[in-house]
């Protein structure tokens, strides 16, 4: 598999994130900068299913784990749009 467009990959992402909040109540758009669980108010078992819904997707593991660390490690307050189309565009392709 090749390395996936990163404008692509948000293009997927925002889709996915979109089908599994169909009754969020965001009603902003979502861009590069917007929470996953500040803004979208994701809950850890909502960003497991994301987690499925974007492996099924792209048809391969992804290291969530790892980057779910390093999130921690560095503190970060949240995970962003932006952060996960670039551990996307980092991974997806890659075996």
């Amino acid at each position: 598999m090749a390395v996936i467009d990163r404008d692509a990959i948000k293009a997927d992402l925002i889709r996915i994130l979109t089908e599994l909040r169909e009754d969020w109540e965001f009603s902003g758009e979502v861009t590069e900068k917007t929470g996953i669980f500040g803004d979208l108010e994701f809950e850890s078992i909502d960003a497991v299913a994301l987690g499925s819904a974007i492996e099924d997707h792209y048809n391969q593991q992804l290291p969530f784990a790892e980057f779910l660390t390093k999130a921690g490690e560095r503190q970060a307050k949240d995970i962003y749009v932006g952060d996960l189309v670039n551990f996307l565009h980092e991974n997806v392709g890659k075996r």
